[in-house]
């Protein structure tokens, strides 16, 4: 049945996504609906890493020994940094993963 839920959204997300980015489908949408839009990308990134990072186990992690937080903050300097995607992500994996070797847990 999960398998079933996956095919049917999986869909679902691309039916909505290519039909309204195709240029001969004329859908015009209102001005403060097309501005809320711009704010969907960065909603959803934080509502997938928001629980990675904060929660494990159904529990808080602990700030003072948190990779996954560390890792993050030195993802969003990378990026700001560099302005270069795939290369802030190579560095901010090096940075997790050098985490997670050295820090206590």
């Amino acid at each position: 049945m999960t398998w079933t839920y996956i095919f049917i959204l999986a869909g679902i997300v691309f039916f909505n996504r290519y039909f309204f980015l195709e240029p001969r489908v004329d859908v015009k949408f209102p001005h403060f609906f097309e501005k809320m839009l711009k704010y969907s990308a960065p909603c959803l990134l934080t509502a997938i890493c928001a629980p990675i990072i904060f929660y494990q186990d159904d529990a808080f992690r602990a700030f003072p020994n948190n990779p996954y937080l560390y890792g993050a903050i030195f993802c969003v300097f990378m990026i700001l940094w560099l302005k270069k995607t795939l290369l802030s992500i190579i560095f901010s994996l090096v940075f997790f993963y050098m985490l997670t070797i050295f820090m206590p847990s």
